[in-house]
């Protein structure tokens, strides 16, 4: 059966049994947002008249009545701890999201409190980060017996300018996976972005790929154009990356127009989507059950498992030495 198709008819299930409970949520959240930002509206406008009148020679004053202004702003937000908003996104996440994860592996687990440490995140070697975080787990043992766990992630890099002013720009922003599998992979294969800057000293100045001595060349000008592929075998790089291999890659790539990589070393394979926040709702504007939102996820989800289970049977019919 097609992706699609498959899709479709979970989707009809989710829009059946949940539709009338999630678009009331999301009108009482709706209704919550407006009353945030009206309170936040007039907390701005009164501080605004503050300052002015007392002008600049109470600069610390200002500063206690804005932090003040804002604490006071965070607990009408979430007072009683009953926030509708909050409730609203939990319950996409665990009905919503989680069915559709049920419908690939029943014995998979949602937790959206949990994420991924970032030790897992540094084995895939993507890229340094200052900070990191990461939500909405899911893990478990597939059929064909990989360990398998995903989560959102998010990394930033940290800068200071001349004044001491310290800021943060997004490194990555995404889904990132990890599926252990029973057998050794035994070698190492990164799957990159493609850098249209590919002379060897310019990159190594500045420091774009630590591995760009393992760069190899791969019989597909479409790969090519999409992919940089680094591998310590070449070899055993082209048993893993057959033309049916590469084909799906291209696909779902052209499909989706969404960036990903991939990492294979020892008996693990990492993969990551700039794909944003997945697990949250669609916008209170918009309706709840969004069928182009929700088919994002599944395509991202129904990729990466059809890509770990014809790996593994790579693995198991290719011998190493």
């Amino acid at each position: 059966m097609a992706t699609e198709e498959k899709f479709n008819q979970i989707y009809q299930t989710i829009v059946s049994e949940n539709t009338e409970d999630m678009e009331i949520a999301r009108g009482e959240a709706r209704v919550e947002n407006r009353h945030n930002m009206f309170v936040l509206a007039i907390i701005i406008i009164i501080n605004i008249v503050f300052i002015k009148l007392i002008g600049d020679s109470l600069e610390a004053l200002s500063a206690v009545l804005i932090f003040i202004s804002m604490l006071g702003y965070a607990i009408f937000k979430h007072r009683g701890g009953k926030s509708k908003i909050e409730k609203y996104r939990m319950d996409f996440k665990t009905k919503i999201v989680g069915t559709m994860i049920k419908s690939f592996e029943e014995q998979l687990e949602f937790i959206p409190q949990n994420g991924l440490p970032s030790t897992t995140f540094g084995e895939a070697e993507f890229e340094s980060f200052d900070r990191y975080y990461s939500e909405d787990l899911i893990q478990g043992i597939l059929k064909n017996n990989c360990n398998f766990s995903m989560a959102e992630v998010l990394t930033q890099n940290e800068y200071t300018d001349s004044d001491g002013n310290t800021s943060y720009s997004t490194v990555f922003s995404g889904l990132f996976a990890k599926m252990e599998t029973p057998k050794l992979f035994n070698t190492l294969l990164y799957l990159r972005k493609d850098k249209k800057d590919k002379n060897l000293l310019a990159r190594t100045l500045t420091g774009k790929l630590p591995f760009d001595k393992l760069r190899i060349q791969l019989d597909s000008p479409e790969f090519e154009k999409i992919f940089d592929v680094y591998a310590s075998d070449k070899i055993i790089a082209l048993q893993l990356l057959t033309a049916d291999i590469m084909e799906d890659l291209i696909q779902f790539y052209n499909e989706m127009k969404m960036n990903y990589e991939l990492t294979i070393k020892e008996n693990c394979m990492y993969i990551r989507f700039w794909c944003g926040s997945m697990f949250e709702t669609a916008k209170l504007k918009k309706f709840s059950l969004d069928r182009d939102t929700l088919y994002k996820y599944y395509r991202m989800l129904d990729f990466t498992f059809c890509l770990t289970n014809k790996m593994v049977k790579l693995l198991n019919e290719t011998q190493y030495d």
